[in-house]
Protein backbone atom coordinates (compact mmCIF):
# COMPACT_ATOMS: atom_id res chain seq x y z
CA UNK A 1 0.00 0.00 0.00
CA UNK A 2 2.99 2.05 0.99
CA UNK A 3 4.36 1.81 -3.15
CA UNK A 4 1.05 2.49 -4.25
CA UNK A 5 0.48 6.14 -2.30
CA UNK A 6 4.09 6.98 -3.73
CA UNK A 7 2.78 6.86 -7.35
CA UNK A 8 0.65 10.17 -6.73
CA UNK A 9 1.01 13.31 -7.07
CA UNK A 10 2.58 15.08 -3.91
CA UNK A 11 -0.44 17.11 -1.67
CA UNK A 12 -3.55 15.97 -3.66
CA UNK A 13 -6.77 15.13 -2.41
CA UNK A 14 -7.89 12.20 -3.62
CA UNK A 15 -11.97 12.33 -4.56
CA UNK A 16 -13.93 9.67 -3.40
CA UNK A 17 -16.06 8.23 -6.39
CA UNK A 18 -19.44 9.34 -7.13
CA UNK A 19 -22.02 7.58 -5.47
CA UNK A 20 -25.30 7.07 -7.58
CA UNK A 21 -28.24 9.94 -6.54
CA UNK A 22 -30.69 8.00 -4.19
CA UNK A 23 -34.18 7.99 -5.79
CA UNK A 24 -36.96 5.95 -4.16
CA UNK A 25 -39.55 5.02 -6.87
CA UNK A 26 -43.40 5.80 -5.66
CA UNK A 27 -45.60 2.96 -6.28
CA UNK A 28 -47.41 2.92 -9.31
CA UNK A 29 -51.13 4.68 -8.97
CA UNK A 30 -53.57 1.99 -8.48
CA UNK A 31 -57.32 2.20 -9.65
CA UNK A 32 -59.50 -1.00 -9.21
CA UNK A 33 -62.77 -1.01 -11.21
CA UNK A 34 -63.71 -3.82 -10.36
CA UNK A 35 -64.22 -2.87 -6.92
CA UNK A 36 -65.67 0.49 -6.47
CA UNK A 37 -68.08 1.39 -9.45
CA UNK A 38 -69.95 -1.51 -8.74
CA UNK A 39 -71.33 -0.32 -5.65
CA UNK A 40 -71.67 3.14 -7.04
CA UNK A 41 -73.97 1.56 -9.73
CA UNK A 42 -76.11 -0.51 -7.32
CA UNK A 43 -76.93 2.48 -5.14
CA UNK A 44 -77.87 4.52 -8.44
CA UNK A 45 -80.08 1.55 -9.30
CA UNK A 46 -81.47 1.23 -5.64
CA UNK A 47 -82.28 4.93 -5.83
CA UNK A 48 -84.10 4.77 -9.02
CA UNK A 49 -85.95 1.64 -8.30
CA UNK A 50 -87.10 3.63 -4.98
CA UNK A 51 -88.12 6.90 -6.99
CA UNK A 52 -90.01 4.57 -9.56
CA UNK A 53 -92.02 3.01 -6.73
CA UNK A 54 -92.91 6.23 -5.12
CA UNK A 55 -94.20 7.72 -8.15
CA UNK A 56 -95.79 4.37 -8.62
CA UNK A 57 -97.67 5.11 -5.20
CA UNK A 58 -98.45 8.29 -6.00
CA UNK A 59 -99.72 7.63 -9.28
CA UNK A 60 -101.85 5.04 -7.04
CA UNK A 61 -102.74 7.10 -4.48
CA UNK A 62 -104.18 9.81 -7.36
CA UNK A 63 -106.13 6.58 -8.70
CA UNK A 64 -107.76 5.70 -5.20
CA UNK A 65 -108.60 9.31 -4.49
CA UNK A 66 -110.74 9.67 -7.86
CA UNK A 67 -112.03 6.00 -7.41
CA UNK A 68 -112.98 7.49 -3.68
CA UNK A 69 -114.64 10.97 -4.97
CA UNK A 70 -116.69 9.05 -7.90
CA UNK A 71 -118.32 6.77 -4.95
CA UNK A 72 -119.14 9.96 -3.38
CA UNK A 73 -120.41 11.11 -5.46
CA UNK A 74 -122.71 8.05 -6.63
CA UNK A 75 -123.44 7.95 -3.35
CA UNK A 76 -124.57 11.60 -3.17
CA UNK A 77 -126.48 11.06 -6.16
CA UNK A 78 -128.41 8.00 -4.92
CA UNK A 79 -129.08 9.44 -2.02
CA UNK A 80 -130.57 12.48 -3.73
CA UNK A 81 -132.70 10.57 -5.88
CA UNK A 82 -133.84 8.07 -3.01
CA UNK A 83 -135.11 11.82 -1.20
CA UNK A 84 -136.51 12.91 -3.98
CA UNK A 85 -138.41 10.06 -4.84
CA UNK A 86 -139.24 9.54 -1.32
CA UNK A 87 -140.89 13.29 -1.07
CA UNK A 88 -142.59 12.69 -4.53
CA UNK A 89 -144.03 9.77 -2.71
CA UNK A 90 -145.04 11.65 0.38
CA UNK A 91 -146.56 14.32 -1.45
CA UNK A 92 -148.68 12.26 -3.47
CA UNK A 93 -150.07 10.61 -0.50
CA UNK A 94 -150.87 13.88 1.24
CA UNK A 95 -152.25 15.52 -1.70
CA UNK A 96 -154.69 12.96 -2.51
CA UNK A 97 -155.18 11.26 0.79
CA UNK A 98 -159.21 11.81 1.72
CA UNK A 99 -157.64 12.54 5.39
CA UNK A 100 -156.55 16.00 4.38
CA UNK A 101 -159.67 17.02 3.11
CA UNK A 102 -161.33 20.49 4.93
CA UNK A 103 -163.64 19.09 6.46
CA UNK A 104 -164.33 21.80 9.21
CA UNK A 105 -163.64 25.83 8.45
CA UNK A 106 -163.87 27.72 12.02
CA UNK A 107 -164.17 31.77 11.29
CA UNK A 108 -163.92 34.00 14.49
CA UNK A 109 -164.06 37.85 14.91
CA UNK A 110 -167.06 38.76 12.60
CA UNK A 111 -170.35 41.19 13.66
CA UNK A 112 -170.98 42.76 10.41
CA UNK A 113 -170.29 39.99 8.40
CA UNK A 114 -171.41 36.64 8.60
CA UNK A 115 -169.04 33.44 8.75
CA UNK A 116 -170.26 32.34 5.67
CA UNK A 117 -169.84 35.75 3.89
CA UNK A 118 -165.93 35.00 4.84
CA UNK A 119 -165.64 31.83 3.53
CA UNK A 120 -166.94 32.85 0.79
CA UNK A 121 -164.81 36.15 -0.02
CA UNK A 122 -161.67 34.22 0.60
CA UNK A 123 -162.67 31.30 -1.98
CA UNK A 124 -162.30 28.00 0.69
CA UNK A 125 -164.33 24.92 0.29
CA UNK A 126 -164.81 21.95 2.24
CA UNK A 127 -163.29 19.25 0.50
CA UNK A 128 -160.85 20.40 -1.34
CA UNK A 129 -156.99 18.88 0.23
CA UNK A 130 -156.02 21.14 2.77
CA UNK A 131 -152.56 21.28 1.25
CA UNK A 132 -153.90 22.89 -1.96
CA UNK A 133 -155.27 26.12 -0.15
CA UNK A 134 -152.79 29.26 -1.03
CA UNK A 135 -153.53 30.68 2.30
CA UNK A 136 -152.07 33.99 1.58
CA UNK A 137 -153.97 34.47 -1.48
CA UNK A 138 -157.30 33.67 0.72
CA UNK A 139 -155.96 36.36 3.69
CA UNK A 140 -155.73 39.14 0.70
CA UNK A 141 -159.86 38.53 -0.65
CA UNK A 142 -160.34 38.46 2.85
CA UNK A 143 -158.84 41.79 3.25
CA UNK A 144 -160.94 43.31 0.25
CA UNK A 145 -164.06 43.60 2.30
CA UNK A 146 -163.63 46.96 3.71
CA UNK A 147 -164.86 46.12 6.57
CA UNK A 148 -162.12 43.57 7.49
CA UNK A 149 -159.31 45.21 9.36
CA UNK A 150 -157.06 42.24 9.62
CA UNK A 151 -157.14 38.44 8.62
CA UNK A 152 -155.63 35.38 9.42
CA UNK A 153 -155.99 32.04 7.63
CA UNK A 154 -154.26 28.56 9.29
CA UNK A 155 -154.34 25.10 9.27
CA UNK A 156 -155.16 22.80 11.34
CA UNK A 157 -154.27 19.52 10.54
CA UNK A 158 -155.40 17.06 9.14
CA UNK A 159 -158.95 18.70 8.23
CA UNK A 160 -159.34 21.96 9.88
CA UNK A 161 -158.95 25.48 8.53
CA UNK A 162 -159.22 28.72 10.74
CA UNK A 163 -160.15 32.53 9.90
CA UNK A 164 -159.63 35.40 11.97
CA UNK A 165 -160.77 38.30 11.15
CA UNK A 166 -160.69 41.92 12.87
CA UNK A 167 -163.26 44.09 11.49
CA UNK A 168 -163.55 48.09 11.42
CA UNK A 169 -166.12 49.77 13.94
CA UNK A 170 -167.91 52.95 12.23
CA UNK A 171 -167.35 55.72 14.39
CA UNK A 172 -169.36 58.28 12.24
CA UNK A 173 -170.10 59.48 8.42
CA UNK A 174 -168.33 61.82 7.00
CA UNK A 175 -169.69 63.37 4.00
CA UNK A 176 -166.93 64.87 1.57
CA UNK A 177 -168.58 66.90 -0.76
CA UNK A 178 -171.75 65.03 -1.40
CA UNK A 179 -170.77 62.01 -1.01
CA UNK A 180 -170.93 59.94 2.41
CA UNK A 181 -168.06 57.78 4.01
CA UNK A 182 -167.98 55.59 7.04
CA UNK A 183 -164.81 56.64 8.99
CA UNK A 184 -162.76 54.71 12.06
CA UNK A 185 -162.11 55.97 15.33
CA UNK A 186 -158.74 56.95 13.89
CA UNK A 187 -160.51 59.18 11.48
CA UNK A 188 -159.87 57.15 7.90
CA UNK A 189 -162.68 56.96 5.79
CA UNK A 190 -162.90 53.40 4.71
CA UNK A 191 -166.03 53.04 2.48
CA UNK A 192 -168.94 54.65 1.13
CA UNK A 193 -172.22 54.71 2.99
CA UNK A 194 -174.93 52.19 1.63
CA UNK A 195 -178.32 50.57 2.92
CA UNK A 196 -177.25 48.59 5.45
CA UNK A 197 -174.74 50.22 7.08
CA UNK A 198 -174.62 51.67 10.61
CA UNK A 199 -176.66 55.05 10.65
CA UNK A 200 -177.14 56.18 13.93
CA UNK A 201 -173.62 57.82 14.16
CA UNK A 202 -173.02 61.44 14.43
CA UNK A 203 -172.20 62.87 10.77
CA UNK A 204 -168.85 65.42 10.26
CA UNK A 205 -169.37 67.63 7.14
CA UNK A 206 -167.45 70.44 5.84
CA UNK A 207 -165.12 68.79 3.87
CA UNK A 208 -164.11 69.45 0.01
CA UNK A 209 -162.67 66.32 -2.00
CA UNK A 210 -160.05 68.96 -3.60
CA UNK A 211 -158.29 69.14 0.14
CA UNK A 212 -159.13 65.69 0.78
CA UNK A 213 -157.59 64.65 -2.59
CA UNK A 214 -154.51 66.91 -2.61
CA UNK A 215 -153.66 66.48 1.56
CA UNK A 216 -155.42 63.71 2.87
CA UNK A 217 -153.55 63.35 5.76
CA UNK A 218 -154.56 66.80 7.04
CA UNK A 219 -157.87 65.71 6.10
CA UNK A 220 -157.81 62.58 8.37
CA UNK A 221 -156.57 64.79 11.16
CA UNK A 222 -158.89 67.21 10.76
CA UNK A 223 -161.84 64.20 11.10
CA UNK A 224 -159.95 62.99 13.74
CA UNK A 225 -160.36 66.17 16.07
CA UNK A 226 -163.84 66.49 14.91
CA UNK A 227 -163.56 62.47 16.72
CA UNK A 228 -162.06 64.04 19.71
CA UNK A 229 -164.64 66.90 20.47
CA UNK A 230 -167.48 64.38 19.89
CA UNK A 231 -165.50 61.69 22.59
CA UNK A 232 -165.23 64.89 25.08
CA UNK A 233 -169.10 66.30 24.20
CA UNK A 234 -169.97 62.66 25.17
CA UNK A 235 -168.44 62.06 28.78
CA UNK A 236 -169.04 66.18 29.57
CA UNK A 237 -172.13 67.56 27.53
CA UNK A 238 -175.69 67.05 27.93
CA UNK A 239 -175.66 64.25 25.81
CA UNK A 240 -178.50 62.41 26.98
CA UNK A 241 -181.08 65.19 26.51
CA UNK A 242 -179.02 66.41 23.69
CA UNK A 243 -177.66 63.80 22.02
CA UNK A 244 -174.69 64.82 18.85
CA UNK A 245 -176.21 64.89 15.96
CA UNK A 246 -173.36 66.83 13.52
CA UNK A 247 -170.03 68.13 13.89
CA UNK A 248 -169.11 70.72 11.04
CA UNK A 249 -165.22 71.93 9.95
CA UNK A 250 -164.98 75.27 8.73
CA UNK A 251 -162.63 76.59 6.52
CA UNK A 252 -160.82 78.48 9.47
CA UNK A 253 -160.87 75.69 11.54
CA UNK A 254 -163.57 76.41 13.55
CA UNK A 255 -166.13 73.85 14.74
CA UNK A 256 -169.44 73.90 15.27
CA UNK A 257 -172.21 71.40 16.71
CA UNK A 258 -175.74 70.31 16.00
CA UNK A 259 -176.95 68.72 19.07
CA UNK A 260 -181.06 67.47 20.25
CA UNK A 261 -183.89 66.74 18.12
CA UNK A 262 -184.58 69.98 17.51
CA UNK A 263 -181.41 70.70 16.15
CA UNK A 264 -179.90 73.33 18.44
CA UNK A 265 -176.54 74.86 16.80
CA UNK A 266 -173.62 75.43 19.39
CA UNK A 267 -170.98 77.63 17.69
CA UNK A 268 -167.85 76.66 19.33
CA UNK A 269 -164.88 78.58 17.94
CA UNK A 270 -161.44 77.90 17.85
CA UNK A 271 -160.07 74.99 20.00
CA UNK A 272 -159.57 74.28 22.79
CA UNK A 273 -163.01 73.14 23.69
CA UNK A 274 -163.36 71.31 26.71
CA UNK A 275 -164.27 74.05 28.70
CA UNK A 276 -166.83 75.58 25.93
CA UNK A 277 -168.40 72.37 26.00
CA UNK A 278 -168.54 71.94 29.91
CA UNK A 279 -170.19 75.89 29.48
CA UNK A 280 -172.49 75.00 26.35
CA UNK A 281 -173.90 71.98 29.20
CA UNK A 282 -174.67 74.37 31.82
CA UNK A 283 -176.29 76.66 29.25
CA UNK A 284 -178.82 73.86 27.63
CA UNK A 285 -179.13 72.78 31.23
CA UNK A 286 -180.38 76.27 32.71
CA UNK A 287 -182.55 76.53 29.59
CA UNK A 288 -184.12 73.23 29.61
CA UNK A 289 -185.22 73.98 33.73
CA UNK A 290 -187.22 77.25 31.61
CA UNK A 291 -188.61 75.29 29.17
CA UNK A 292 -187.51 77.29 26.54
CA UNK A 293 -186.76 76.27 22.93
CA UNK A 294 -183.08 77.20 22.20
CA UNK A 295 -181.93 77.48 18.11
CA UNK A 296 -178.05 78.80 18.81
CA UNK A 297 -175.86 79.32 21.66
CA UNK A 298 -173.05 81.40 20.44
CA UNK A 299 -169.70 79.89 22.60
CA UNK A 300 -167.42 81.22 20.05
CA UNK A 301 -166.39 85.09 21.15
CA UNK A 302 -162.63 84.87 21.64
CA UNK A 303 -162.44 87.79 22.92
CA UNK A 304 -164.88 87.39 26.10
CA UNK A 305 -164.77 83.53 26.37
CA UNK A 306 -167.18 84.22 29.35
CA UNK A 307 -170.26 85.82 27.16
CA UNK A 308 -172.48 83.33 26.21
CA UNK A 309 -175.95 83.80 23.87
CA UNK A 310 -178.33 82.05 23.54
CA UNK A 311 -180.91 82.75 20.22
CA UNK A 312 -184.10 80.93 20.96
CA UNK A 313 -186.52 79.98 18.23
Amino acid sequence: MNGARRDLPANRRVRPPKADPYVVDAPAERVDHGVDEAPRKNVRKGSALRAAKAQAGRAMDGVRSRLQAIRTAVGIVVVIAASVGLAWGIRHHVMTSPRFAVKTIRVDGTARRTPEQVVETAGLAAGVNIFAIDLENARRRILQDPWIESATVDRKLPSTLTVQVVEREAAAVVVIGVEPYLCTHTGEPFKRLESGDPSSVPVITGLVPEDVASNRDGAVKRIRDALELLNEYERRGPSKEYPAQEVHLGDDGTMRMTVGRNAVTIELGSPPYRRKVLRAAQVLGEVGRRKADPAVVFLDNEAHPERVVVRMR
